[in-house]
């Protein structure tokens, strides 16, 4: 029984053994057909890997053959865009260069429509307007009985200017405004030399004054109005407030008026009489350019009138205003314009020039080294025509203790002497 058992179990472990072996060895099979197809799979997908590589770099090298195409293509276009925008650039600088050009051409034709609209200006003016705005603050000088010459209010001040002939000796002295209104007034100060007197109202009038223009940028030829109140002794009141209208003729005239000669007068042609002297000269803007004066006898020429420059009213004034006299420029010489004769017995080559015919004893030009027979040709390097020219330059623009420097003509040689300007006495 035991034996049989044993045999039992021994035939079982056979039995199990054989299975146990056939197992492996169909395990084994199935490994081996399994490391089989995996090797065979392995060399498959290297073999396409292999292939996607290969077409990979050949895309990639088409790739990179056509990016360094389209590169070059680029640069080539950069490159071209290069010279266009360089030659743009020209082109901007060419055109900024015409707008430039444009640019100064359109200021310069500014320039030309200001100066044309300057000149008719000049050339045109209104005289009804300006008689209206003007003579509001004209004035008439009377003794108080009747009227002897004219004047215009100089500042809100309540000043007056006048000619200096005109309240010379006069006393007392009234000032008729336009609206009828009247005032005494005192004589603040005067310069004979130039014939310029400065009132001052007792009453302000509270009338707007007239401006003081510059007399030296007047053109010969340029309109101009006189506003005055000209008429004779024997009528109380005069021609009032009246109007006459002419051109500059002349500047710089240095003019023997009533025995005193009177530089920095300007020739005119507005009819002006007895009663005009302290008037108003009015250019076209409005601006007093002149002071009234005087006109030639009758009996000599009609048509010459002559008014003191603006220029110089307005430097008497101020000085009036400053010290309340006008130190008077003077060099110490007598001077006579050349004449035809003078310039060929001295071989001269024109007749620009004053010729020195005697010197005050001490005077400026004495001391300074000028001589008789001299020819004064410039002073301050300014050219000099004649004796107007000559002491209207020392009236406006020299003062008693200036240095001034006078070209003489002294023989065959040119001569620049210095001079000490005096005080005419």
């Amino acid at each position: 029984m035991m034996n049989k058992v044993i045999i039992g179990i021994l035939v079982l472990l056979v039995i199990i053994t054989g299975g146990i072996g056939y197992y492996s060895y169909t395990l084994n099979q199935q490994l081996d057909d399994l490391v089989e197809r995996l090797a065979t799979f392995e060399t498959e997908q290297t073999t396409r890997i292999d292939a996607v590589s290969d077409e990979l770099k050949k895309e990639m090298a088409k790739g990179l053959d056509s990016l360094e195409n389209q590169l070059g293509e680029s640069q080539a276009d950069i490159a071209a865009l290069g010279v266009e925008l360089e030659t743009a650039s020209d082109r901007i600088s060419g055109v900024e260069d015409e707008i430039a050009g444009v640019s100064t051409q359109v200021g310069t034709l500014d320039d030309r429509i200001s100066s044309a609209e300057a000149e008719i200006l000049r050339s045109v003016i209104d005289t009804s307007e300006l008689y209206k705005r003007v003579v509001q603050a004209t004035v008439r000088i009377t003794n108080g009985e009747r009227a002897v010459g004219s004047g215009f209010i100089y500042d809100t001040d309540g000043r007056v200017i006048t000619a200096y002939h005109v309240v010379d000796g006069l006393s007392p002295i009234f000032v008729m405004l336009y609206d009828g209104r009247i005032s005494r007034a005192t004589v603040d100060g005067y310069c004979e030399f130039s014939d310029v007197a400065l009132l001052t109202l007792s009453v302000n009038p509270d009338i707007e004054p007239l401006p003081l223009g510059d007399s030296s940028l007047i053109q010969i030829g340029e309109p101009v109005i006189a506003i005055g109140s000209p008429g004779d002794g024997d009528d109380p009141l005069g021609l009032r407030d009246t109007l006459t209208s002419g051109i500059i003729s002349q500047v710089n005239r240095f003019v023997n008026i009533e025995g005193s000669y009177i530089p920095n007068l300007l020739q005119f042609d507005a009819a002006v009489n007895f009663g005009n002297s302290g008037g108003p000269l009015i250019n076209s803007k409005g601006e007093v350019i002149g002071l009234v004066n005087a006109r030639i006898d009758p009996l000599i020429g009609e048509g010459i009138y002559w008014a003191v420059s603006s220029n110089k009213v307005k430097r008497v004034v101020e000085a009036l205003l400053e010290h309340s006299y006008l130190s008077y420029p003077w060099v110490g010489v007598m001077i006579t314009d050349l004449t035809p004769q003078m310039v060929q017995e001295m071989s001269l080559e024109t007749a620009n020039g004053v010729l020195v015919t005697a010197l005050f004893p001490d005077s400026p030009a004495e001391i300074a080294g000028i001589q008789t027979g001299d020819i004064i040709v410039a002073i301050d390097g300014v050219p000099v025509r004649d004796t107007s020219e000559l002491t209207s330059y020392l009236g406006e623009y020299n003062s008693p203790g200036d240095e001034t420097v006078i070209e003489v003509i002294r023989g065959t040689t040119t001569l620049e002497i210095s001079v000490v300007i005096g005080t005419r006495e």
